[in-house]
This record gives structure tokens, sequence and C-alpha cells, in this order.
């Protein structure tokens, strides 16, 4: 690709963000079914955003990595997590809704024309906000648990099995999630144990992602997880 075509695709990419920040509908949202694993009871929804059908952006991954390039992501995030509260109450949803604040919001005021979506979200809703490996190193990281905190906001530290030691789990400890992630897709090591364990010791849910087969059900019990989500368990799609 040439200098010319990237400069093009970097425009034709930023405008379509715009648009989906101008119209939050084209975003989605999908929701993917979070459930008890022993009994398939529902317990909450994760929410993800994408681009608009048809485009360039038309998947998370791609949107988030052009928005962070575009400089995009602060309004973006906020415009996806309004619409997601918007959906959530017109859908009547009771359970709780997973969100993942982007760390270039951690600290971020909501726009003032999204307050009073954002508002009757937090009053309505019951919500979790899931801390992935960009955001658990983030300097502001400690002052937004702290808001999400003060709004009733539970907090998931995402998918962290692979990265466990001691300076990790002493950090674990100062930010007293209320969950813990492991990722079934992973093949399970001394470390899952050791962060399993801990969870166990200090009264920490302990929640599996990509739980996709009986199989990965299965061991996902074995190893603590009480809660997941995964192929065999619901696709994310509309609500």
């Amino acid at each position: 690709m040439t200098l010319l075509d990237t400069t093009e695709k970097m425009r034709r990419d930023r405008d379509l963000i715009e648009k989906l920040i101008e119209d939050p509908s084209l975003l989605g949202p999908d929701f993917q079914p979070i459930k008890d694993l022993t009994t398939d009871a529902l317990i909450g929804y994760k929410a993800t955003g994408r681009g608009q059908n048809g485009t360039e952006l038309d998947s998370t991954l791609a949107l988030l990595e052009s928005a962070q390039s575009a400089g995009l992501m602060e309004r973006l995030d906020w415009a996806f997590r309004c619409l997601t509260f918007d959906v959530a109450q017109e859908a009547g949803v009771t359970a709780e809704v997973h969100l993942t604040p982007e760390a270039d919001t951690f600290g971020a005021a909501c726009p003032p024309r999204l307050a009073a979506a954002f508002s009757r979200g937090r009053r309505a809703l019951r919500v979790a906000a899931e801390i992935h490996d960009d955001g658990f190193d983030n300097d502001g990281l400690d002052a937004a648990v702290a808001e999400w905190r003060g709004w009733g906001w539970r907090v998931v530290v995402a998918d962290v099995s692979h990265r466990v030691d001691a300076p990790f789990l002493r950090r674990l400890e100062l930010l007293r999630p209320d969950a813990v992630q492991v990722d079934m897709a992973r093949p399970a090591t001394d470390r899952t144990d050791e962060l399993t364990a801990w969870a166990a010791e200090h009264g920490v849910e302990v929640h599996a992602v990509a739980v996709d087969s009986e199989l990965r059900r299965t061991q996902a019990v074995a190893l603590g997880a009480t809660v997941g989500r995964g192929r065999l368990l619901g696709a994310p799609a509309p609500l």
C-alpha cells in the first residue's frame, strides 16, 4: 500500500468513525450471555460494539484499532457506552451488563450531549467494568476504579492468568476486583492455579471466557469458575 493509499484509508476510517459517533445506533451493540456454569441461569451480558455493516470497520478489532490511530477512542467509547445503556433499558434488561471501558476514557468526563443518557443508564442498570491488559497498566486505573465503584459498578479483571506473578497478585489485592477471568482458549498452567487459589482465598469470583464446548465448561468448573461466557452458552447478538 502506497503512502497515498494509506492516507486515503485513514481519511475514510476517520469519516466512518465520526459517523458512528454522531449516530451510535450504527455501532450495534451485540450482547453475549454470561451464565452460571452449573445451572445455565442468565447472570448478565457482555456488550461489544462493531462498525457499520459492509464497511472496512465492521469488526470490533478493526474499529478499535482505527479509532486509536485517529485519536477518537474516547469519543467513540462514550458513544458506545451510552448506546448500550439505552438499548439495554429499552429491552428491559435486568441482568448485569458488562462493558470494557477503554483506557483512553479513564478520567475523561462524559460528553455533555450524552450526559442524560449516561445518567439514566447508571441509575437503571447493574453494570460491571471489565479491565483488560491495556487498561490494567494504565496510570489512571486506580482513579477510574474509584469512580466506577462510586457509580455502583462492579470490577472484573479480564483474562489475566497468563501474567500472574507475585507483583501482579499484590496489585490485584490493592485493586480489590469483584471477579477475575480465565480464558479457556489458553491451556491451564501453574499460573492459572495460582490465580484461582488467590481468588478463592480473597473471596473473588472466577469467571471463564471462551467456554465453547462442554469440555471447556468442565475444565472451567474444575478451575473454580462459577460464571462463564462462550459459544456453548450463547453467541454475541443484538438483543
